[in-house]
């Protein structure tokens, strides 16, 4: 800590405001008087985020559970007022910021004392070690703006803030101004304004107590709109005017959702007048934990209802979807186990990834024993300082990802296959001008027969256990067009040390060209050609057996040639044409989905129904053949792929219409 004494002489880590505004706060401890400060950026361009460079109210959200993990918190509780929306707290039971700590982050926005050794001064870093915080964790935090990204969601916010050992708390008051760009204004020391800040020290009796509260106040119009899906009930509720002809079947209510309100309550409304009720996976007195598993097997379950893979779009509102977003880019636990976790009785058979060229190599584990102990892998949702849980409305989050098989008849394997590596180049013969430090991961890539929900495809990288993106489908720009094979692939990198430089400042997207970025994503392209190369030749040995059975069960000349179109436009070798089954209610047809076939309810295709007269069943068995050849081939250009199950039934029906003669028309 800087001693008192030292504040008269303040040095280029601590400017003169700094220091008197700190001295301020400590001489007002007993009297209620509140120090007056000018927020400050220490640059031009870091001024302008103050107006929100985040895309999403859970952008902000999710750069204050970050400051908590690396203040060393051990529970983070979030309150978003839902379904008001009007007052966000966030709380932690963090080291919290005394006068040095709080001064120097309202002084300097955007220059953190974090990764630096004035970080020790002030409390925010490991002494010996300026990258971790004080009880061991490395540091996710950078750039110092994360706690002003609530200028997303609002102007006005207060932060409370203990240390423990400290007969005091500090009450801040912080108004933040819209940015100007045309703005020439400066404040006396050359720098530009961000807002003001009124701080007061209040007696504390809980001395042990620590930890820092920030209380979101008077959450702006549209932030509150967009958390209550506002502009997708209204599209609703205009759809709903419609007649049936002119309705967009695209504009559907989400499947769980908090409800849609019939006005905008106030902040003393304890009951809410609804337009459409809550319909929430869970109930209310079910446990924080159970009620987020509960939200993730809600999603699961949406597999063969609508789509033969549910998007969080159409299953979930806004709500509920930053909670899901939260639980992906925190650093918690997995909601079931962490992927090296796996043993020899999980359904995932394990490959080694080996950073060459060629196949990768199969993992034989022991009984009980895991892939993180058979190649000796760190990468854990465990944390340093008593472990990390996150409350959202009393929802606990856990990442949304599981490892479980998802049946499927056209996969020539029937179970996934989990590849596993690690990789921490040697950059010493790289001019340190050039390499941008040490780099150091381990990764993942998971195959199945899909990937459920549609937004868990792709890569995700996680720095020290965060992540600021979503899964990038793309997987960093890789061209080699196996689209079949990477809607299949869900990926992790667990990045130890190195690319946070190369993050940009939004923290959701990365810097293509940095040194460390393009080490990883040439990496990850080299994975991608062994998980393929692997996956063909596992798909080749069992492929003969599978065509043999196949051709056994042949019907007609009709399915043989459909299943020519399929392999000939497909090309893969290690998928066959899928099954196709016509049965008679939505039922069975999920639960024939359920199971991994492609399946239609002949309730819903009535030109598959047959005329009357003593030909009757023998036209209705063709017909059935016809919808179930037309399927695979459809299935074989991949038109059904990015199709819901209404918009087959249509298609389906509108063709087989038009062949068949139908007086209908």
């Amino acid at each position: 800590m800087i001693a008192d004494g030292d504040l008269d002489r303040p040095s280029a880590a601590v400017s003169q405001a700094e220091a008197k505004f700190t001295a301020e706060m400590r001489s007002y401890r007993t009297s209620g008087k509140p120090a007056v400060a000018t927020l400050h950026t220490d640059d031009r361009v870091l001024a302008r985020i103050t107006d929100g460079i985040y895309r999403q109210p859970s952008s902000a959200l999710r750069e204050l559970i970050s400051n908590a993990y690396d203040a060393d918190a051990t529970n983070v509780t979030i309150d978003t007022d839902a379904p008001r929306f009007n007052v966000i707290e966030v709380r932690d039971n963090g080291r919290g910021m005394n006068e040095e700590a709080l001064s120097r982050l309202i002084h300097h926005i955007g220059g953190s004392s974090k990764r630096t050794t004035l970080g020790s001064i002030v409390g925010t870093t490991d002494p010996g070690n300026p990258s971790l915080s004080p009880g061991g964790r490395r540091l996710i935090g950078k750039i110092g703006i994360g706690l002003f990204s609530v200028k997303q969601l609002t102007s006005h916010f207060q932060i409370i803030t203990k240390v423990k050992g400290s007969d005091h708390r500090l009450f801040a008051d912080v108004i933040l101004q819209t940015y100007a760009e045309d703005s020439d204004e400066l404040s006396s020391d050359g720098q530009y304004e961000t807002g003001r800040v009124q701080v007061i020290s209040v007696p504390a009796d809980d001395i042990d107590a620590h930890g820092t509260q920030i209380i979101l106040r008077q959450v702006n119009p549209r932030a509150r709109d967009i958390l209550r899906s506002k502009d997708r009930w209204q599209r609703i509720v205009e759809q709903d005017a419609l007649p049936d002809d002119e309705k967009d079947p695209t504009v559907i209510k989400p499947v769980f959702h908090s409800g849609h309100l019939a006005k905008d309550p106030d902040d003393n409304d304890n009951e809410f007048l609804y337009n459409v009720e809550p319909s929430l996976p869970w109930s209310r007195i079910d446990p924080p934990l159970e009620k987020f598993k509960r939200l993730r097997q809600a999603v699961a379950d949406q597999t063969g209802t609508s789509s033969d893979r549910p998007d969080l779009a159409t299953t979930l509102d806004n709500y509920l979807t930053t909670i899901w977003t939260l639980s992906l880019s925190a650093p918690v636990m997995y909601v079931e186990q962490h992927p090296f976790d796996l043993t020899s009785a999980s359904d995932a058979v394990p490959y080694r990834l080996t950073n060459a060229r060629g196949q990768a190599q199969p993992i034989r584990l022991e009984p009980d024993q895991t892939i993180r102990s058979a190649l000796n892998l760190k990468a854990t949702a465990d944390t340093s300082a008593g472990g990390f849980e996150v409350i959202v409305d009393g929802v606990e989050l856990r990442r949304p990802i599981t490892f479980e098989w998802w049946p499927s008849t056209r996969q020539a394997i029937g179970y996934p296959l989990m590849f596993v590596g690690s990789y921490a180049p040697n950059l010493s013969n790289v001019s340190a001008a050039i390499r941008g430090g040490d780099l150091e991961f381990e990764a993942y890539l998971f195959w199945n027969s899909k990937v459920v929900p549609k937004e868990n495809n792709g890569v995700l990288v996680r720095i020290n256990g965060a992540s600021g993106a979503l899964f990038d489908d793309t997987f960093m720009r890789y061209q080699v067009s196996e689209q079949t094979r990477l809607r299949q692939i869900t990926a992790e990198i667990f990045v130890t040390k190195g690319l946070d430089a190369a993050l940009n400042i939004d923290r959701e997207s990365f810097n293509f060209a940095h040194p460390h970025y393009v080490i990883l994503s040439n990496w990850l392209h080299r994975a991608l050609r062994q998980l393929a190369n692997t996956h063909k030749a596992i798909s080749a040995s069992i492929r003969e057996t599978e065509n043999s059975s196949r051709q056994a069960e042949r019907l007609s000349r009709l399915d043989e040639y459909a299943d020519e179109v399929w392999l000939e436009t497909r090309r893969e070798s290690s998928e066959l044409p899928p099954r196709v089954e016509v049965v008679s209610t939505s039922e069975a047809a999920i639960q024939e989905r359920k199971a991994g076939r492609i399946a239609f309810d002949k309730s819903r295709l009535p030109a598959a129904d047959p005329p009357g007269g003593r030909r009757s069943s023998e036209i209705g068995e063709q017909r059935q053949a016809q919808v179930r050849a037309l399927a695979t081939v459809l299935d074989g250009f991949g038109i059904l792929d990015s199709m819901d199950y209404d918009n087959q039934h249509r298609l389906l029906n509108a063709v087989l219409s038009i062949f068949s003669g139908d007086e209908t028309l």
